[in-house]
C-alpha cells in the first residue's frame, strides 16, 4: 500500500526531505506530497543558513548549493 504524506514548510530556513525516491529541497512557503511505500521512511532536516529570499522553484530535487549544511531539525 502506498501512503501520501503532505509536508508544508514555514519559517525562514530551507529543508531537505529524504524519501525512498531521493532527496528534495523545499523552500519556506512551499508544500508537497511525497509517496511512501512499505517500510519506507521520510526524514526532514533544516538546510543551510536563514533564507531572506526564496528561490524558484520552491520544491526541487536536491543539489548542493553554497552554504548548504544539513542540520538536525
Amino acid at each position: 500500500m502506498t501512503t501520501s504524506v503532505h509536508i508544508a514548510v514555514s519559517g525562514n530556513k530551507q529543508v531537505l526531505v529524504t524519501t525512498q525516491a531521493g532527496q528534495t529541497r523545499m523552500q519556506p512557503g512551499s508544500h508537497h506530497s511525497f509517496l511512501v511505500h512499505g517500510e519506507g521512511a521520510i526524514t526532514v532536516r533544516e538546510l543551510g543558513p536563514f533564507v531572506n529570499e526564496v528561490s524558484e522553484p520552491l520544491v526541487r530535487p536536491y543539489a548542493p548549493e553554497d552554504g548548504d549544511e544539513a542540520q538536525d531539525a
